[in-house]
């Protein structure tokens, strides 16, 4: 039978509410010795505290909450699994909460997690921030501003007072499409996420930008999202008019629905097509993709670190390394390789 709080008053010879003091770990002044026999009672026991009934007098909870944009998609997967091993190591559950991007959704689990007095609430995607549930979401999000709860976004998101633990998606985009401009690719489309996500308008802002400054037009953009499928109807679409030299696809699950599409049609990837995608997934390097490898990991890791080291005052923005990840699916435009060739003819 389990030890109850009122068995280890008895065996201590003290008053029910000074041994939930201490086992409580309330501030309320108890004596050392006071203390040890509480201590000691309990472990002869073999008692063991009442989690809810400590997160009560604690009002926080050994949880943290991470908001993802969608359970199926690996970016999200190892972000949560970065949260997850951080904070299990240190006693504290972890719940994902998949919000399908749907602001609604997210403002409802952002609530229940709050009154469920969660140690930390985590956003991590990018947010639609032209739609009046984001705007409530962003009051719900001042109002709690004042709770023990620590909240984060682990994308910029333009919440106030909000602390950010991101990577940079504008700079992003625009050294991946750099990549491809390196490479003598001058005509090169681009397959953007999902329309108004703040996500999809930076990483797109991070290619116009490349093309820009490279003195191209950056006028191939393809409508579409961060799946497969969408990669799929952009290629196919791609193949009703002159191809590009190159493609960079705003995930790399958008760009394998490219590459494989392009493929099928009996279209040289990287020769005739150059195609990279962003994230650097397992499924990528399986197929050999040029893509920007992001620190997923790391940002939930990171972000469950914030949560749990309370003693150490956080910055308000921390923006994480990327790489790029050069490999089977670009290579030199054909004009700069037949360039080449005849430079050795000659």
């Amino acid at each position: 039978m389990t030890a109850s709080l009122s068995d280890v008053a008895k065996r201590a010879k003290l008053s029910l509410a000074t041994v939930s003091r201490v086992l409580s770990g309330s501030d309320y002044p108890v004596s050392a010795s006071t203390r040890a026999r509480v201590m000691r009672a309990a472990e002869e026991l073999g008692y063991r505290p009442n989690e809810i009934a400590r997160a009560l007098v604690r009002r926080m909870t050994n949880t943290i909450g991470v908001i993802i944009g969608d359970i199926t998609d690996p970016y999200f997967a190892e972000i949560a699994r970065g949260v997850e091993d951080t904070a299990s190591a240190s006693g504290y559950l972890t719940i994902v909460c998949n919000a399908d991007r749907n602001p609604s959704a997210e403002l409802a689990y952002f609530q229940m997690l709050l009154e469920h007095q969660v140690a930390g609430i985590m956003f991590a995607g990018g947010s639609f921030p032209n739609v009046p549930e984001t705007e409530r979401l962003k009051a719900a999000i001042a109002k709690a501003s004042g709770s023990s709860t620590r909240i984060l976004c682990l994308a910029e998101r333009g919440f106030d007072g909000v602390q950010v633990v991101s990577v940079d998606n504008v700079a992003v985009l625009r050294d991946i499409t750099k990549h491809l401009i390196r490479l003598g690719h001058r005509r090169i489309a681009y397959v953007e996420g999902p329309e108004g996500l703040s996500t999809s308008i930076q990483r797109r802002r991070g290619f116009e930008t490349a093309m820009r400054e490279a003195g191209l037009d950056s006028d191939l953009i393809f409508s579409g999202g961060f799946g497969i499928e969408s990669g799929r109807v952009a290629a196919t679409a791609m193949l009703t008019h002159d191809l590009p030299d190159a493609v960079v696809a705003a995930t790399d699950d958008t760009a394998i629905g490219v590459v494989v599409t392009l493929r099928h049609a009996g279209i040289d990837v990287p020769r005739q097509v150059s195609v990279a995608g962003v994230d650097d997934t397992k499924y990528a390097q399986l197929i050999n993709l040029t893509t920007v490898r992001l620190p997923t990991y790391e940002l939930g890791s990171l972000a469950a670190r914030q949560v749990l080291d309370t003693s150490q005052p956080a910055s308000d923005r921390t923006i994480l390394p990327h790489r790029i990840m050069p490999r089977g699916s670009t290579t030199w435009a054909a004009r700069v390789v037949a360039q080449k060739q005849a430079s050795n003819v000659g």
